[in-house]
């Protein structure tokens, strides 16, 4: 029996590439967007712990403020490539974009890519 793996991804790169004999394919990557975690603070001691049940909420508002990557709280991972050749992506009736929202289902030996 197969087991069935689902995940969200969002399409985050569609680029157009040509092999060494002039074969053209659309080139679609998939990426899924996680959580980043939150700061680990170790304390040693009682007194150091409620401190550190103080200030973390602070540190954690002060990291959210900070530029990406360190603010963003999130991160791309990629998960899934696809090639296409011109034809097949012409054959498709509903073409992804980039920033489009996509859920694939990873079924057996089967892969099923759909919007969300």
């Amino acid at each position: 029996m197969y087991g069935r793996v689902t995940f969200k991804a969002v399409v985050t790169s569609k680029t157009l590439v040509t092999d060494i004999t002039g074969t053209k394919y659309i080139r679609i990557e998939l990426a899924e967007e996680r959580e980043l975690p939150g700061p680990i603070i170790v304390a040693e001691d009682k007194e150091a712990s409620n401190l550190v049940r103080e200030i973390a909420p602070v540190v954690r508002q002060v990291l959210r403020t900070l530029p990406t990557p360190f603010g963003a709280g999130k991160v791309m991972t990629p998960r899934l490539t696809i090639w296409l050749t011109e034809d097949e992506w012409e054959a498709l009736p509903d073409k992804p974009d980039i920033g489009d929202e996509v859920e694939v289902v990873v079924e057996g030996t089967r892969i099923t890519v759909r919007k969300a």
